[in-house]
């Protein structure tokens, strides 16, 4: 929890809702540990600011979520530490036998991030707890319960922001990345040399990261309006990508990919004369069309328009015409070259059907007109 806390105080935006949340988390932290010395008994709840930092999440669901598994852990940890410090007392085999017991219940997938705190309570039961170890166990029970209300409470009445410009702006820097990826792609084979292998690796990497940071925003983006007050009370929502877009993005990401990979084998590789110098230059300037196309889905939300697909297309049937004249062009090389240009155009094929959300007639091998 911390650590996402973390990320989203330190992103570069530096936006408002960044220090909506720190402020939200100060005010339950306070609020929690306030409330809690109101209750005979509570002279150190501890516990009750650390459980209201856990109700003040990016999203009110996410709150709901993570304060939900803290409080099962604890109370799980409870449970198992009142018996085991009841009959083995607070010592070495009180360790020997709750560390591993407490690791298995934690291992339960539902408390996914929360798993830990079944061993760290059970343990602070155990040794803190002395001879009396439900006296010490009730009251923390108590602050957490205390600290989990205020913080969902803070995040309610003071609704997060909806996070829907995030998932456009996230699917807007994979559209970039994989554009770069291909313009990249097309440099190396119209110079037939190869970049250095952290220049390619950086790329590869670019494209990855960024299409999990479209996933999370997108979550994130749907999350966001779950219990949330916000949603409705405005409706001046930003753009959020159609799911059908993005995963057109994902595809293109991931054909650009094996793509990139063949082209170096072949067009920019160890044999860069294996492709033919018009075949080269046509595939140059159709990695920089999709390029654009890519681009342009990213930054609009939606897929390329007809006229753009239509010029891609057309370029597409140029290249793949070079490629199949290959024995009228090359005489002995011909097998060799048209095994590596046709591979290739089966590839931006491929590319070329991912570029669209939803696949028409037009977007069909007979719609792309390959009559050979």
């Amino acid at each position: 929890m911390l650590d996402r806390l973390r990320r989203i105080l330190t992103r570069p935006r530096g936006s408002a809702p960044d220090l909506q949340l720190l402020a939200k988390a100060m005010a339950a932290a306070g609020g929690a540990w306030w409330l809690a010395h109101l209750i005979p008994g509570h002279e150190q709840p501890y516990f009750a600011p650390l459980a209201a930092l856990l109700g003040v999440y990016p999203t009110v669901l996410s709150s709901l979520r993570e304060a939900g598994r803290y409080a099962i852990g604890f109370l799980l940890g409870v449970v198992l530490g009142v018996p085991v410090s009841a009959v083995f007392g607070p010592g070495l085999w009180g360790i020997l036998v709750v560390v591993p017991a407490a690791l298995l219940l934690g291992a339960w997938p539902k408390l996914s991030g929360q798993s830990l705190q079944v061993p760290f309570t059970a343990l602070f039961v155990l040794l803190a707890g002395g001879s009396a170890p439900m006296a010490y166990a009730v009251p923390k029970l108590g602050d957490v319960a205390i600290g989990a209300a205020v913080g969902i409470a803070v995040n309610a009445v003071l609704p997060p922001p909806l996070r829907r410009a995030e998932a456009g702006e996230a699917a807007y820097r994979l559209g970039l990345r994989t554009a770069e990826l291909l313009r990249d792609t097309a440099a190396e084979i119209r110079q037939g040399e190869l970049y250095g292998s952290a220049h390619r690796t950086a790329r590869l990497l670019a494209v990855h990261r960024t299409t999990l940071d479209v996933a999370d925003a997108q979550l994130t983006a749907v999350e966001s309006h779950r219990f949330n007050a916000r949603s409705r009370l405005t409706r001046q929502y930003a753009p959020l990508p159609a799911h059908t877009t993005l995963d057109a993005l994902y595809a293109v990401g991931e054909q650009a990919r094996v793509l990139t990979r063949e082209a170096r084998r072949g067009g920019a590789g160890s044999d860069p004369a294996l492709l033919s110098a018009e075949f080269r230059e046509q595939f140059c300037s159709l990695l920089e069309l999709f390029a654009e196309l890519v681009a342009e889905s990213g930054r609009s939300g939606t897929g390329p328009s007809e006229e753009r697909l239509e010029e891609a297309r057309s370029c597409y049937r140029a290249v793949r015409a070079t490629a199949l004249d290959a024995e009228g062009r090359d005489g002995a090389e011909a097998p060799y070259r048209r095994l590596a240009e046709t591979q290739l155009c089966a590839l931006a094929l491929q590319l070329l059907f991912d570029l669209v959300p939803e696949p028409t007639h037009t977007m069909t091998p007979e719609g792309v007109g390959l009559t050979r």
